[in-house]
């Protein structure tokens, strides 16, 4: 059967999807940051929510869906040497950092999702955490990037 994308394409893409995803999860508690920081309709903070909505729109949603597209490809691919066994039987052979790394990505997933409640509720004027918790929210998803690397690449 002639696929349309390789695995080799579909892992780069993948990993390339993953980069900018985490890139935008790690800059857009620092906008979040500046805007809290700064004085409410300020020039500063009708830049950085321009801004934080533009990372959301362009980089963050797009990423995420490009990531998880690959990925579930990946995953796909990995299993499909026979479709016809049953599936705990195919779960069985999944190797184990894989899940791992799957309930990390739900975690990133969410805590994407929460980003984008919280940067709603700042375009609407609300202030609910302080500027020191959103620099300290900024580093979370590098945390759980290294995490998913190791899983992935750091096989017993």
């Amino acid at each position: 059967m002639d696929h349309v994308i390789g695995y080799d394409l579909a892992r780069g893409l993948h990993i390339i999807a993953v980069i900018a995803w985490i890139a935008g999860l790690l800059m857009l508690p620092r906008f979040y940051a500046y805007i809290t920081a700064g004085q409410p309709g300020g020039e500063l903070e009708a830049a950085m929510l321009k801004a934080a909505r533009s990372l959301r729109m362009i980089i963050l949603t797009p990423s995420l869906i490009l990531a998880w597209a690959f990925g579930l490809f990946l995953f796909a691919t990995y299993i499909s040497g026979d479709w016809t066994r049953p599936i705990p039987e195919v779960l069985a052979t999944v190797p184990h950092w894989f899940w791992g790394k799957l309930i990390l990505v739900l975690g990133l997933s969410g805590y994407h999702g929460f980003l984008t409640a919280e940067g709603r509720r700042i375009a609407q004027g609300q202030r609910r955490h302080s500027e020191k918790f959103w620099r300290l929210m900024s580093e979370i998803p590098f945390l759980v990037a290294i995490a998913a690397v190791l899983l992935a690449t750091l096989e017993p």
